[in-house]
């Protein structure tokens, strides 16, 4: 037969479950001191004459810590996926980078070039650079 003090740490336990609790805050997370504040008993009482009951909870906060636990571990996989796209993004335009210092060098280097020749004399300038 079930006592009325445990039918009510069943009813506690329910309606902490479905985050309507009567006397706990609801943000409060289910825990056998939670259960016992809304039930009006102690700790002690639910870990000695109600032990069903205390494992049910730590069920409960064993599978919330499973499900917490694996959602961080999905968006730690999916940071690091992200993080490695990057640092190949980076390194692609480090090297397109230098890349690119190296065509502005030698583009410098025919532009002086080039200049030098026109002042030597012996090049002659066509049209007036106006296209």
């Amino acid at each position: 037969m079930v006592s009325s003090t445990e039918k009510e740490l069943q009813n506690a336990l329910k309606r902490l479950k479905h985050g309507r609790p009567k006397v706990v805050d609801k943000k409060r997370k289910i825990s056998i001191s939670a259960l016992a504040e809304e039930a009006g008993v102690s700790d002690s009482a639910i870990h000695n004459r109600y032990p069903e009951i205390a494992a049910k909870v730590r069920e409960i906060t064993g599978k919330a810590h499973k499900v917490q636990r694996d959602e961080k571990n999905e968006k730690l996989k999916s940071e690091k996926t992200k993080n490695r796209e990057l640092r190949e993004y980076i390194e692609q335009l480090e090297s397109d980078i230098c890349k690119l210092t190296s065509i502005n060098a030698t583009l410098n280097n025919e532009n002086a070039q080039l200049k030098a020749e026109l002042r030597s004399g012996n090049v002659v300038k066509i049209g007036n650079g106006v296209s």
